[in-house]
């Protein structure tokens, strides 16, 4: 009796262990993940601006409704405040 108790209890907690395990891995860190949408946005920019690198009038034009896209975006995302949505608007524009 005290051996399927035993094995039970080991069980148990071999499972809480991987739960927990996998779990910490699969969970990035916030400015991780704020700089991976960042770098996602600058590199679609980049190749917006590359398609249309003949055409300025296009350029501009493609420019201003990706960001208005990202500007839409980035108002709803968790990770980015108005401030920092800003901040990052006001960098892409650079581009």
């Amino acid at each position: 009796m005290e051996f399927v108790f035993i094995f039970i209890l080991f069980i148990t907690i071999l499972g809480a262990y991987l739960v927990v395990s996998k779990t910490k891995y699969r969970l990035k860190d916030t400015a991780v993940k704020k700089n991976e949408i960042i770098e996602k946005y600058e590199l679609s920019l980049k190749n917006i601006l590359d398609k249309y690198q003949e055409d300025k009038n296009k350029q501009l034009e493609e420019k201003k409704i990706f960001l208005k896209q990202c500007n839409c975006e980035l108002s709803r995302n968790i990770f980015f405040t108005d401030d920092e949505a800003s901040k990052v608007l006001q960098r892409l524009a650079k581009l």
